[in-house]
């Protein structure tokens, strides 16, 4: 899966959480039905939400298909959630089927269901598939007024996917004129200067003081290779990598390499204490808020050690690596900079 794709199943995860955080099934039309026939379709519905929330998704759209049936497939929900879960599976026709027939029966949520059917479009990565997301995409936007704004980004990427560059632009403009400060908004930026980078990952923009007062900000860093390192002195399994970050840092320490550490602490004295003890020289961020942390939220960070490495264009190469596999990729990273800077090698 391309970087891209992955950027948009991210877009993608409040909306899948939302969706499967109901605790009961919608409410139906009772006009025709009888107490049992509607009782039965709530136990449908229900089972399906559990077996789907225990991660048995083949079950769960059975289960779906069931509670469906018993509304002589007219609940718009039970399709959403057959589309939500073949995405998890990876099956996109599957997945766009679903979210189709969820659309047919216009349902209060029209206009967010066409922006996940053109989201889950863009992802079978077809020539026709990306002109019909950019289809489903627009109709989002038409059904909310303009008002559902990740779709504008999504359409971006869509047109321009699909050969329409310039309308493309034009609808990333919207959505940087529409929501500026969105963690998207740096994305949507490079890809309005150069549409070739509609495949990059552009690390999220950041501007914040290191624990020393340092002014840390990744726009002015541009120009080097920048890690991200994401850590606890309360996790075990930091506390075994970080000998190895201080390796790289010894190592590649440059006027074009940085390390910023994110410390996930909540107590100040513990973070300084460790970061004492292990010789830990390059810059850290700390705000003391934990998972809370605005670095870790900007960059959806779950678990932790973590890595997020970025090249001297913002763009993000790798996310995850430790050990020689990270030091290896950095060192690559500075080699191509240094080809390229010295007039031996092209962009």
């Amino acid at each position: 899966m391309s970087v891209i794709r992955a950027s948009f199943l991210i877009l993608l995860s409040a909306f899948v959480c939302w969706a499967q955080s109901g605790t009961a099934a919608p409410a139906q039309d009772s006009g025709a039905k009888t107490i049992e026939q509607q009782s039965e379709f709530e136990k449908a519905f229900d089972e399906a939400r559990v077996l789907a929330a225990q991660g048995r998704l083949e079950d769960a759209i059975d289960a779906y298909r069931k509670a469906a049936k018993l509304q002589a497939d007219k609940c718009a929900p039970c399709f959403q959630m057959i589309g939500h879960a073949n995405l998890q599976l990876g099956k996109l026709k599957e997945s766009a089927a679903a979210f189709r027939q969820a659309v047919e029966l216009k349902p209060a949520n029209e206009a967010d269901l066409y922006n996940v059917l053109g989201v889950v479009l863009y992802l079978e990565n077809k020539k026709e598939s990306f002109e019909q997301a950019a289809v489903a995409l627009q109709r989002a936007i038409d059904l909310s007024g303009g008002k559902l704004v990740m779709a504008y980004y999504n359409l971006g990427f869509a047109l321009i996917k699909s050969g329409k560059e310039q309308q493309g632009i034009e609808a990333l403009k919207k959505f940087i004129e529409l929501a500026p400060a969105a963690g998207e908004a740096a994305q949507a930026r490079a890809v309005i200067g150069n549409p070739k980078m509609v495949d990059a990952r552009i690390a999220t923009s950041f501007d914040v003081k290191s624990s020393s007062g340092e002014e840390l900000s990744l726009e002015k860093l541009r120009g080097k290779i920048v890690l991200l390192d994401f850590w606890a002195s309360w996790c075990g399994p930091c506390r075994v990598d970080m000998p190895e970050v201080r390796k790289i840092w010894k190592k590649y320490n440059s006027d074009h390499f940085l390390i910023i550490g994110i410390n996930l602490d909540r107590n100040r004295p513990s973070f300084e204490a460790y970061a004492k003890e292990q010789g830990v020289t390059w810059p850290q961020y700390f705000d003391g808020l934990g998972w809370g942390n605005k670095i870790s939220l900007l960059y959806r960070v779950t678990a932790i050690p973590h890595t997020i490495l970025i090249d001297q264009d913002g763009v993000i190469q790798a996310t995850g690596l430790r050990g020689s596999d990270l030091s290896n990729k950095i060192g690559e990273l500075l080699k191509n900079l240094h080809k390229h800077s010295s007039g031996d090698g092209t962009k």
